[in-house]
């Protein structure tokens, strides 16, 4: 299995695996639910796959697809922050590039660049970077509201209150 057939398989089990949690309550992954998406994935690779993917960890001594997985929020910056989600106006969930990832600034656009790297960048540190991206990607494209109406600033416009915490939002 070359490369570029090990990165398919790898996005393809990861999106598989997401969609088997779909029968939970709705909530936002955290750390925990990035953790069980690659998780899954995991149990999943061909051993082919593993093979690349236990050269690409092994840079990094103990680390596993699930500790990885939180590594794209944990890096979070600025330049970053935009390729956790992307919006849609509400009325049209049909991805349109030029609309919905303006200048590339969104998760789709960064799956891509990121899948690009593992496909064609013979630094292996730089594989790694992207593994801990797509991986993360991942679970964020299928995360409640990470895919969803931008004028509710995914979500973050609604406060909730629960077990008597939290504030009502103006």
């Amino acid at each position: 299995m070359n490369l570029n057939q090990l990165t398919r398989k790898l996005v393809a089990i990861t999106v598989g695996a997401v969609t088997t949690l779909t029968t939970i309550p709705a909530m936002a992954w955290g750390a925990d639910g990035h953790k069980i998406v690659a998780l899954l994935a995991d149990a999943q690779l061909t051993p082919s796959a593993r093979k690349q993917v236990d050269r690409l960890l092994a840079l990094e001594p103990g680390a596993t697809l699930a500790s990885i997985s939180t590594w794209a929020d944990e890096h979070r910056n600025p330049a970053t922050a935009a390729w956790h989600y992307v919006n849609f106006p509400r009325g049209d969930c049909n991805y349109q590039p030029e609309r919905d990832c303006p200048d590339g600034k969104c998760v789709v656009a960064a799956i891509d660049r990121q899948v690009e790297v593992l496909r064609t960048n013979g630094d292996d540190e730089k594989r790694l970077n992207a593994l801990k991206y797509v991986v993360h990607f991942i679970g964020d494209i299928h995360q409640p509201l990470h895919a969803g109406y931008g004028d509710d600033r995914g979500g973050n416009s609604y406060q909730l209150q629960a077990f008597m915490r939290g504030e009502i939002a103006p």
